[in-house]
């Protein structure tokens, strides 16, 4: 359940208004005095405006019964009453790569032999969610309480025994994300 103040409380009750007189066939024409020009047609309040577009902003947002257990109980730990999932762009695979590479380039390069296989051309840079058996899963939602959002909060999930049979094979390796690009990095 959502909590509506009285702003809210205001444009649902025009919205209700308007939409069952459309049900019943009534057309809604505004009323305008001889000789006034379109541009005076009078407008919806501020108020009224304002409660409209945070209806609009938390159409998204689900109840936490209606998400994943797991998730719905790491939300509650934050306050949240209310959660949308965040779907983060895809991008093309060359942005990918570029904004992956510059993102990691500095910060990585005193990792033991990364310097010489970005030199020799042997990093590799994949999607993380595309790496068979890693069973990476980045997962993000904004936070709502009372009908306004509260914050973000975010985690990932992963296979650590893949991980950990691949750094006892010898491969070098690192994780992360970026605007919401999760990504795999191996040399």
């Amino acid at each position: 359940m959502v909590s509506v103040n009285a702003t809210a409380s205001t444009a649902l009750a025009t919205l209700t208004v308007a939409k069952s007189g459309a049900a019943a066939g009534v057309a809604i024409k505004p009323h305008l005095p001889t000789g006034l020009q379109p541009s005076a047609v009078p407008r919806l309040s501020p108020a009224v405006s304002d409660a409209i577009m945070k209806i609009g902003e938390i159409v998204g947002a689900q109840k936490l019964d209606d998400l994943p257990a797991e998730h719905a109980a790491r939300l509650r730990e934050f306050g949240a009453d209310a959660a949308e999932r965040v779907k983060w762009p895809v991008g093309n695979e060359k942005d990918f790569q570029s904004t992956v590479l510059s993102f990691i380039g500095d910060s990585w390069n005193k990792l033991e032999g990364f310097t010489e296989a970005l030199a020799n051309g042997t990093v590799k840079i994949q999607r993380a969610g595309d790496v068979e058996g890693l069973g990476y899963e980045m997962i993000e939602y904004k936070l709502y309480k009372d009908g306004h959002q509260t914050g973000t909060a975010g985690w990932s999930t992963m296979n650590r025994e893949f991980y950990d049979a691949q750094a006892a094979a010898g491969v070098h390796q690192g994780i992360g994300s970026i605007n919401g690009m999760a990504f795999y990095v191996t040399w």
